[in-house]
């Protein structure tokens, strides 16, 4: 899965994980999104589509 070059310095939300493989639902609550699974595939990070979270690979 090829991604668009991402600069963390614009996304304000960002978490360093252990896997390629992950979920993110927002915020907690009534106020998150629904629940989405990413797959970083050949990259180190991935953008969530709908809170635009920063996700890189430790």
């Amino acid at each position: 899965m090829n991604s668009p070059e991402i600069k963390s310095e614009q996304n304000k939300d960002v978490e360093y994980v252990n896997s390629k493989k992950l979920s993110c639902a927002g915020v907690e609550g009534p106020l998150g999104h629904p629940k989405v699974y990413l797959d970083m595939g050949d990259d180190n990070q991935i953008v969530c589509p709908y809170c635009s979270k920063l996700f890189i690979l430790k």
